[in-house]
């Protein structure tokens, strides 16, 4: 691929040529680095060897001119790598650093690049350059801190990759609390975002542009020519809270979020692209406060809704503090092209609070591809948006909306970009789709960085028997990511030690045993989980039982759990065709998610929970109410509960944060039969829960001196029960009490054998799913 001229490094070669008078000096440790450093002159140039850098605070408090900055480089770009606390503070004017590797570390104070020193060394005119920055996160997830933050003026990074950040705390901020960092005219421009995995709570912005105590403040930054992929910790990927700053010919690629303006006002979209190839949640641009202009912007296949919305701009509070939501005004939205963007929304986040209406905000030259039967959604219907000059494609049903009228003979043309083809339509919207063409990875990252870096899974197979049972920790502990146990026969595997899960790992039984493997605790003590996954951990395990009261030996408080210790990042756990039991203490759990853990999937099939004290499935660890939670998605299929002292499924979010996407549970195709029956008990407790589907599904004898399901949700949460039948059992509780379908069912189930926990409904039953299997387990 070319690059444009705009990306050509060339520039980066000629900063390591020594002007007249310039000395070039080579440094091979931070001490040499250090003494350098107190002798440097403007046009000097200080050359890193090859190498790990270890704990290296790079402090510069040096100073160039424009003519001659003061460089400070890898000798080879790339092969100096900072790791464990390395960082770097510029604490004055004209310096660029490039070619620098942070990675295998994290910093334990402040930032990892910050544009300042003490609070009176700020930088200006400073550069970071052809740098990365991955695997820097703290082990902590909610140990918050920053990789970059800008200040001063006139400070620019450009061209570098800055990786998956997995701790809370935004990415990259550019601070204004400081009248010196204020109208700064910084660029953050032509760089590589590589993702940001879900946080699963507030904080996971990947950019943040000033605070609400300063978004009456100008900023002037200018964020451009940067390449976004799949920055998915929040719902704001890029959040403005400032004013008149520019964001353009930016590239967003299935990012699970959006643009935000958040507060300022006088901010300028243009000719940016979202390409969301409808993956869900992705967003485009939402509009807050006066003043702003989203114009020349290309929006594709974006399914997200509501605040993750292809497009909305948002009704405001009346008489807003500086921290709520003030009232869009006199906003201009045009020429830009919507492709089949599943929402564009005007006054959303429409509530008993949010009842200020979008005003004077002109919508023209528009061309709308649009997902449905709709152009867009106006929740308020007061005129506050006017209408004009906008196209769609398409015959619309009824008349056509004011301000619309049909392309007719449409032309368009089809531009590749990775994979995929997408249709760009002709009209004067303006849009840049040379963008297509050049922005990804390779034009925006350094020329020394490997793009590849995607780990290749080993596929080993290791067999185990019986007598071998006591070495699984050790044999665990050996193996590469991607490996697999086998456990070759039916019957007592005793251990003595919690397995310790911190790499991608399968467990499960020979295929074509009598009977399934059973892991049983020898030890004299109790033991904290069969399984414990820690950070970089994933499982997937099967036709296992676990048995947590064995003889007279010490017991297991859960089968399979998180650490208590550090943990950032996400993990998946899928668990299919497994027995738990014998989880006798109301404190125990069989699948449980410890606190500041989060899992970005757990999928639980064909598996049967049975004669248990605890709960049985329990990821409610987050109690500060702050919008935090340990599960993103729970889905359950065709798995038993029986006899049950505590619940069945215990999840919970508390808070009214709207920055996240979860939790989201799906139920289907289950059966609870004489599941906590305790005064005010309940047998799914879903507090918080965003999106969630109970379906298909038989309740016998189960939360009857309490409630079956338990709901606390917000107004716009998607819930549903339908197609479940409740027999001798609680209440359906919700705070809206709207979640129920039309097919709910109040028959006696009649089981094959329940005394063997065989659940499935007799041949011939009535109670049947909308595709006429029957409801329960099958």
């Amino acid at each position: 691929m070319i690059k444009q001229n705009y990306f050509i490094s060339t520039i980066f070669l000629l900063l390591l040529i020594p002007t007249v008078n310039a000395t070039t000096i080579l440094v091979s440790n931070p001490q040499e680095l250090n003494a350098a450093l107190s002798k440097a002159q403007p046009g000097d140039s200080i050359l890193l060897k090859g190498g790990t850098w270890k704990d290296v605070p790079l402090i510069i408090e040096t100073s160039g001119t424009k003519e001659k900055p003061l460089v400070i480089a890898a000798q080879e770009p790339g092969k100096v790598q900072f790791t464990g606390n390395s960082f770097i503070r510029f604490g004055s004017d004209y310096v660029t650093v490039s070619g620098i590797h942070f990675t295998d570390g994290y910093t334990t104070d402040r930032a990892v690049v910050e544009f300042r020193n003490k609070e009176q060394q700020l930088a200006n005119n400073c550069r970071l350059t052809q740098c990365v920055i991955e695997n820097y996160s703290r082990p902590d997830r909610f140990n918050t801190d920053h990789w970059l933050i800008l200040w001063g003026q006139h400070n620019r990074i450009d061209h570098c990759v800055i990786g998956d950040k997995l701790n809370s705390g935004t990415t990259l901020i550019v601070e204004l609390n400081d009248e010196r960092s204020q109208n700064n005219y910084h660029s953050i421009d032509s760089n590589y975002f590589k993702g940001h995995s879900p946080l699963g709570s507030n904080g996971g912005e990947t950019i943040r542009v000033g605070v609400s105590r300063y978004s009456l403040t100008a900023s002037r930054t200018m964020i451009h020519h940067n390449y976004f992929e799949r920055c998915s910790g929040e719902v704001e990927i890029v959040s403005i809270k400032s004013g008149n700053n520019e964001i353009n010919n930016n590239l967003f690629y299935e990012c699970q979020g959006g643009l935000v303006l958040r507060h300022g006002s006088q901010n300028k979209i243009t000719n940016n692209i979202f390409i969301g190839n409808n993956k869900p949640f992705t967003g485009g641009v939402r509009v807050i406060n006066p003043g702003h202009t989203v114009s020349n912007n290309l929006f594709m296949d974006l399914a997200g809704e509501r605040f993750h919305s292809g497009f909305s701009v948002l009704n405001g509070v009346p008489n807003s503090s500086i921290s709520r939501y003030h009232q869009v005004k006199d906003a201009t939205i045009g020429h830009n092209t919507f492709i089949n963007c599943r929402s564009i929304i005007f006054g959303a986040g429409k509530d008993a609070e949010r009842t200020a209406t979008p005003q004077n905000v002109r919508f023209t030259d528009n061309y709308i591809i649009p997902y449905g039967r709709s152009l867009y959604e106006d929740a308020n219907k007061d005129g506050g948006i006017r209408f004009a000059d906008n196209f769609y494609r398409g015959a619309m049903p009824g008349k056509p909306s004011a301000g619309f009228r049909e392309d007719i003979g449409w032309k368009g043309v089809d531009m590749k970009y990775g994979d995929s083809i997408y249709f760009i339509p002709d009209h004067k919207s303006g849009i840049d789709r040379s963008l297509l063409s050049w922005m990804d990875a390779v034009t925006t990252a350094p020329s020394w960085y490997n793009l590849d870096t995607r780990k290749i899974l080993d596929s080993e197979v290791i067999p185990v028997s019986i007598a071998d049972a006591k070495r699984l920790p050790s044999l665990i502990a050996g193996l590469s990511t991607g490996s697999e146990i086998e456990l070759t026969e039916a019957g007592l595997y005793e251990i003595d030690k919690s397995l310790i899960i911190n790499k991608h790992i399968t467990i499960r039984a020979k295929a074509g045993l009598a009977g399934k493997p059973e892991l049983v605790n020898v030890s004299g003590k109790s033991l904290p989980s069969f399984i414990i996954i820690e950070k970089g951990g994933s499982l997937k395990i099967e036709n296992i039982q676990f048995n947590s009261a064995y003889k007279s030996y010490g017991d297991v408080q859960a089968a399979i759990s998180t650490t208590t210790g550090p943990m950032n990042g996400s993990y998946a756990l899928k668990v299919k065709g497994c027995t738990f039991y014998n989880f006798n203490e109301s404190s125990y759990s069989c699948i449980k998610g410890a606190k500041s853990t989060y899992a970005d999937s757990v999928t639980i099939e064909d598996c049967v929970f049975r004669n248990n004290a605890g709960s049985a499935i329990d990821y409610s660890a987050e109690k500060e109410d702050k919008g935090i939670y340990n599960v993103e998605r729970l889905v359950i299929r065709n798995s038993a509960f029986a006899n049950t002292l505590g619940g069945a499924v215990n999840v919970y979010r508390g808070g009214n944060d709207e920055s996240t996407t979860g939790p989201e549970v799906i139920i289907d195709h289950c059966t609870f039969s004489g599941v906590e029956n305790r005064a005010q008990g309940c047998v799914l407790k879903l507090w918080g829960v965003q999106r969630a589907a109970i379906t298909n599904s038989v309740f016998n004898n189960s939360g009857a001196g309490g409630r079956v399901i338990w709901f606390e949700e917000m107004s716009w949460d998607k819930l549903l029960v339908d197609y479940c039948n409740f027999y001798r059992s609680g209440r359906v509780s919700s705070f809206y009490n709207n979640v129920t379908g039309k097919h709910i069912f109040n028959s006696n189930p009649l089981f094959n054998n329940p005394s063997r926990f065989d659940f499935r409904l007799v041949k011939g039953t009535s109670l049947l799913s909308a595709k006429g299997k029957p409801l329960g387990v099958n």
